[in-house]
């Protein structure tokens, strides 16, 4: 994961460009409070062009993206971009109390690969302070693949875009659910992003990311919505109750479960969610979100529209 320089500052342009698995989309804030667009845009992506978050095609994806920076006038743009679900990692890990908060980083590039083992080899790594008080100190690590990155970052370079900073989608759907939900600091919220055949599950706590999972179900010969919906609900129960048990004792548990997604009948979800976790489930947006062109601007873009206020 990587940083903005320094040499940049508040009033530098920074574009929002995601690219996903079915389109890359890009999307330009006019106003924060209340949330506003100047434009939210997509172009599709040829089938197989991105797979399980790699590039598959290389060729096809630089088709599109040549096509958006003209069409986007991003050329010489510095963009920002997500690192695909399927890469990323979120730990909660401890501490010695002799290592200070600004040695973080280095302390763990030691550690990873010795005492701490991620999923990949060529982990790129951002380290979070969590709790820094007494014997037991925690950071939170969010670490990605960097070869994948690479990938991302080579398209966009070679497309004539400057790309500046990776982001994960529960960060940027996190944002995106603060501003239209409030929520409080002592609050345990799920966060559940739906996809046609995957769905990512993350829970905030304290406004921090403690848990992260994306589960692909597209080798579950999935028929219909009503599977679908079965599938994402036995997932986010294994996970509430990983939660509960094991990262919180017994003590504390899923309060809120915020989703993000297109579904085909919202309200069955939502009514069988609730029934199942017996708390408030809810959409990610609960008011429209405007751009110039629509008065609502489609799910689809939620993740673009999060990433886009990392810097607001």
């Amino acid at each position: 994961m990587k940083l903005a320089p320094s040499f940049l500052n508040r009033r530098t342009r920074v574009m929002t460009v995601t690219i996903e698995e079915d389109a890359v989309r890009c999307v330009e804030l006019r106003a924060a409070s209340p949330l506003q667009l100047d434009f939210a845009d997509e172009i599709m992506l040829p089938l197989g062009t991105i797979e399980n978050g790699k590039v598959i095609d290389p060729e096809a994806l630089a088709s599109v993206l040549d096509e958006a920076v003209v069409q986007w006038k991003l050329s010489k743009k510095f963009v920002r971009f997500l690192a695909p679900d399927e890469f990323v990692v979120i730990r909660k890990v401890p501490y010695p109390h002799d290592v200070q908060t600004d040695e973080l980083k280095g302390y763990f590039f030691i550690e990873i690969g010795s005492t701490l083992h991620l999923p990949f080899d060529d982990p790129a790594f951002d380290v979070v302070p969590y709790k820094t008080d007494g014997e037991s100190p925690e950071a939170i690590i969010i670490a990605s693949k960097e070869s994948v990155l690479k990938q991302y970052e080579d398209s966009l370079s070679k497309s004539k875009m400057k790309p500046l900073v990776a982001d994960i989608s529960p960060l940027a759907l996190y944002r995106l659910a603060y501003m239209q939900h409030d929520f409080s600091a002592d609050e345990h919220v799920m966060l559940l992003d739906v996809y046609k055949d995957s769905v990512t599950v993350s829970i905030f706590n304290g406004h921090y990311p403690l848990f992260m999972r994306h589960v692909d179900f597209s080798k579950e010969m999935v028929t219909g919505e009503q599977e679908k919906v079965a599938l994402i609900n036995t997932e986010a129960e294994k996970i509430a109750n990983f939660y509960r048990y094991n990262m919180q004792n017994g003590e504390m548990g899923v309060s809120k479960i915020v989703t993000n997604g297109e579904f085909e009948d919202w309200q069955a979800f939502q009514q069988l969610m609730e029934q199942r976790f017996s708390v408030p489930v809810m959409p990610i947006v609960l008011k429209p979100i405007p751009s110039d062109t629509e008065q609502a601007v489609p799910a689809r873009f939620n993740r673009a529209i999060g990433l886009a206020l990392k810097e607001v």
